[in-house]
């Protein structure tokens, strides 16, 4: 998933990392990037978050360092291994570069603006997003929630701005199907405001609860990831309550799409190289109880295990979207793409 073809224009990011060399407190540049695409008209203005402004390079050896860097602003921490309790960021300009083997076991708040965040684990969770300004990107981050917390990652209905999160796997274990998404981003309801710009890009979703759940977002893009590869989670896709400006590309998709409300769930949307498994022969199910305007699916496989042999071959119903895509394939129910490679590395 993660060898895609790169093209012409490249939206990056610059993740800064802490100097090992505690003589020297010069903190240096990582110049480490995502690569988006060439990116539809729809979502062209799309906007990575703020590079903070650091000021201080820490090196946190143990839970009480960790409890001190995190309400420091300017700070540039580097966690080392070890174990560390529940932590509440509430710094501006900051960031936190874990060895993938430090582990926060509890909860992981963002409460600043302008925060990075690299590599670690969390257990027990969940990930809130508790800003109200935004500007958080999050990188090669695995989180496994225990059910119960409601969310793995999660944000309140705010009017959040430029959240992005890259090379990471969010999962939830024993979890309750009436909640418990891996994800379930939403800004404050309303056509006026909204959460804006989010981004997800090689991104691994799992859970044996509800998988994600978009809403109230403009300027959403997704690429490069998987949601549901364990075929454990109630649902693959949810978008509702007026997202706008939606692009994915280049996703793989197990389970069906659920939707609650009377309300147009997408508006102006493209979708492309979309692999959809599930038992229906649709996309999405877009005009199935599935309001849209605007919308395109192009290049999209989808897969089925539904016993209506006769729609083999033919195209996927698009309802109410537009697109060309191929014929649809027979599914056992079972099979799905290896997860590997898509998420984070550790």
């Amino acid at each position: 998933m993660k060898n895609f073809i790169k093209v012409s224009i490249v939206l990056s990011i610059v993740v800064l990392a802490c100097n090992n060399n505690d003589d020297d407190k010069t903190i240096n540049t990582d110049n480490t990037t995502y690569d988006l695409g060439t990116l539809p008209d729809i979502v062209a203005d799309i906007e990575w978050p703020l590079e903070p402004e650091l000021t201080e390079q820490r090196a946190i050896t143990n839970d009480k360092e960790l409890q001190e860097a995190v309400a420091i602003n300017g700070v540039s921490a580097k966690v080392l291994s070890g174990k560390y309790s529940s932590v509440n960021i509430t710094c501006n300009d900051c960031e936190f570069i874990f060895e993938n083997t430090a582990e926060i076991q509890g909860s992981l708040t963002f409460t600043g603006t302008r925060i990075r965040w690299k590599g670690g684990v969390v257990t027990t969770g969940p990930i809130v997003m508790d800003s109200d300004q935004g500007d958080i990107l999050i990188d090669n981050l695995h989180s496994i929630t225990e059910g119960g917390k409601l969310n793995n990652f999660s944000g309140r209905a705010t009017e959040w701005n430029r959240v992005a999160l890259i090379n990471s796997t969010l999962e939830v274990i024993n979890g309750n199907d009436n909640g418990d998404w891996a994800i379930f981003m939403q800004g404050k309801q309303g056509t006026t405001f909204r959460g804006k710009n989010l981004i997800l890009a090689n991104v691994r979703l799992e859970s044996d609860a509800q998988n994600n759940r978009f809403q109230s977002i403009q300027n959403l893009v997704i690429v490069d990831s998987y949601f549901n590869s364990n075929i454990t989670s109630k649902n693959g896709l949810r978008m509702h309550k007026g997202c706008e400006d939606v692009y994915m590309r280049d996703v793989i998709i197990v389970g069906a799409n659920t939707n609650s409300g009377e309300e147009t769930q997408i508006t102006n949307g493209v979708f492309e190289r979309i692999t959809r498994y599930n038992n229906v022969n649709n996309h999405f199910s877009i005009g199935i109880g599935f309001n849209t305007v605007n919308v395109t699916i192009n290049d999209s496989q989808c897969y089925t295990s539904s016993t209506n042999s006769n729609a083999i071959g033919q195209s996927p119903a698009l309802g109410v979207a537009t697109g060309v895509n191929p014929g649809l394939k027979t599914w056992d129910g079972v099979t799905v793409p290896d997860a590997t490679n898509v998420g984070a590395d550790h």
